[in-house]
């Protein structure tokens, strides 16, 4: 491994086993969604492990900058990729809605550069950035070109590489992944057109305040706005069950909800891209 693949690794392994074992339990609710999007979108499933260096998982991350969710947008380049954020929502924090703008900007930089470690480092960096950098090193190899870029972006293929290898081999390192709560990994998506709050939504189903927030990270205010679009709402499969009980079905002329895709645990096995 490169050098710095090895300080990265050390992080997840040694620094800061906590938060890896954290992200690893994690993997059960965010990896088959992504896993499911990744392949309707035809790009490598093993993208999925971006998010890993971009939030540990975590969809309430903001970074210092200002980059906000699982896959760390910035405000202007996640309206660009058609997030809405404003007083009421941040659809930089939804996970579904999120990881389809990062698929649709993954896959821009892809075809911009015909180069997987060039795309990523686009993501991270900018292509402008990545231009210059090619244009200095007179190469397309990201290795090559690697001492022409900011110390982050020259960093960040490496420290994708080291996420990839722990969510293969966190065993081999003696990691224990927690994992969450039945309710957090099997859990069911509908969208809802009308305004719905918590409360409504509490005492509906049964469901945990906690749990509910933990689910929908993209509403700020303890409620899902109404849209004409529809906006999602994810509940654990039983009290989604029950909350499909409370309301009319579509067919009924009831356009509250529209049922969505089940999600379940993973059952993967993937190589890496670089790897």
């Amino acid at each position: 491994f490169d050098t710095a693949v090895r300080s990265y690794i050390k992080t997840y392994t040694v620094r800061k086993r906590e938060h890896s074992e954290t992200m690893l339990g994690r993997t059960v609710i965010y990896f088959p969604l992504f896993e499911k999007l990744l392949l309707e979108s035809g790009l490598p499933t093993d993208l999925k492990y971006l998010s890993v260096v971009e939030s540990a998982l975590n969809a309430q991350a903001v970074s210092r900058s200002g980059a906000v969710g699982l896959w760390q947008f910035m405000k202007p380049t996640g309206r660009e990729c058609g997030l809405s954020i404003n007083s009421t929502i941040d659809e930089r924090k939804d996970p579904e809605k999120a990881t389809r703008a990062a698929i649709q900007y993954l896959a821009q930089q892809y075809r911009r550069y015909g180069n997987w470690e060039l795309a990523l480092a686009a993501y991270n960096g900018g292509a402008g950035r990545v231009n210059r950098a090619i244009k200095r090193g007179r190469s397309k190899n990201f290795w090559k070109i690697r001492k022409h870029l900011p110390r982050e972006t020259r960093n960040y293929v490496p420290a994708y590489i080291a996420a990839t290898y722990i969510n293969h081999f966190y065993d081999a390192h003696d990691l224990r992944p927690v994992y969450p709560d039945a309710d957090f990994q099997t859990t069911s998506t509908i969208k809802v057109y009308n305004t719905l709050t918590f409360t409504e939504l509490e005492a509906i189903t049964g469901t945990s305040r906690y749990v509910i927030e933990f689910l929908n990270p993209a509403y700020k205010k303890d409620y899902i706005p109404a849209s004409i679009d529809g906006n999602y709402l994810v509940l654990p499969q039983d009290k989604m069950a029950i909350f499909q009980n409370v309301y009319q079905l579509p067919d009924s002329g009831n356009r509250q909800y529209l049922v969505g895709e089940r999600i379940e645990a993973p059952r993967y096995t993937a190589k890496s891209l670089l790897v």
